[in-house]
């Protein structure tokens, strides 16, 4: 499989050199445990520069490419870094790699971006109506650009199919393991897991951890409303409860609850209650109808609607995907 992994002048160096090891030495353990697939290895990396085979990453570090995107014509996967702090800037300075992407793209590339480097995917258009995530930083920047784009900056991990993308720098080591899966299968994702010590399933086991950018803003009395319903879980929690204990008017608290969050705040309690069930579905054997339960739903079907409708999956499909503990 030819991967070409994107390198330019003031990216992280962390970004196209990261993917470059956990690849190159998923190499050996794709061969180990699939050995009727023959010898050779299964990626074929390349480092690509924009302009020219040497650029310099932010921290000044040099990094040698073997082409540039004048020169190579082909790839099955296109890895894009990292633009680090000015991402306007830096996105400016290398607009030759847009129109290449989509062209890449049209030939039948998959494409993948770390961290902010969404914004070069989603310059080429290719993501407009679809999903993305990007880092918790720079989400109102890219909201503000890409207004038909629909930002998910909760989600460490985006699949859409041909275009992938993880939301902050060092989720890389999750995008790649995720990548394997795809592409090697899982017994060999779970032993690069185990060997590079990369949690699998980070993209959906934090209960809580992905709601970081819901809680960057300093409404205190909002903030506490969130501690409520999360220490709630168990029961079904109204807004006008939640208002009350927040001694807000109802009006009132659903406005600053938006506001502050990006959700309102029937929304918000959907996806606590859903993160918690997906944390469940991925370590438990219990059954759908008693973990909905758990979390103060009657209507299964109406959960399954509401869960669907936040992760694209059932929740039947989603623990055959992730299921940590055997059957």
């Amino acid at each position: 499989m030819d991967i070409a992994i994107l390198a330019f002048d003031n990216c992280t160096a962390l970004g196209p050199i990261g993917p470059l090891e956990i690849l190159h030495k998923t190499n050996p353990i794709y061969s180990e445990l699939k050995p009727d697939k023959g010898s050779n290895p299964f990626f074929d990396l390349k480092l690509v520069g924009v302009k020219k085979k040497k650029v310099i990453s932010t921290n000044g570090l040099p990094i040698h490419c073997e082409e540039t995107i004048d020169s190579l014509k082909h790839s099955d996967l296109v890895i894009i870094p990292a633009l680090d702090d000015d991402i306007l800037g830096n996105l400016a300075i290398n607009q030759p790699v847009i129109p290449w992407l989509k062209a890449m793209y049209e030939a039948g590339a998959e494409l993948a971006s770390i961290c902010t480097g969404s914004f070069m995917l989603a310059e080429t258009g290719l993501l407009d109506g679809k999903m993305a995530t990007t880092h918790w930083t720079a989400v109102e920047t890219f909201k503000e650009r890409y207004p038909a784009v629909n930002l998910k900056p909760q989600n460490i991990i985006v699949d859409e199919g041909r275009i992938c993308m993880c939301g902050g720098a060092t989720a890389f080591l999750n995008l790649m393991i995720y990548l394997v899966e795809k592409f090697c299968g899982k017994d060999v994702a779970i032993m690069a897991s185990k060997i590079f010590l990369i949690d699998i399933n980070k993209n959906s086991q934090d209960t809580y951890s992905i709601f970081s950018v819901q809680k960057n803003h300093s409404d205190q009395e909002i903030l506490a409303a969130q501690g409520y319903i999360e220490s709630n879980l168990h029961r079904r929690v109204s807004v006008e409860e939640v208002a009350k204990a927040s001694a807000i008017s109802k009006r009132n608290f659903v406005r600053r609850f938006k506001k502050a969050t990006g959700n309102t705040p029937v929304e918000y309690i959907q996806r606590v209650k859903v993160e918690q069930v997906k944390k469940a579905l991925e370590f438990g054997r219990d059954s759908i109808e008693i973990l909905v339960r758990e979390i103060g739903y009657e209507d299964i079907d109406s959960f399954r609607k509401v869960f669907k409708k936040i992760t694209g999956v059932s929740p039947l499909e989603y623990r055959k995907k992730y299921q940590l503990v055997p059957n």
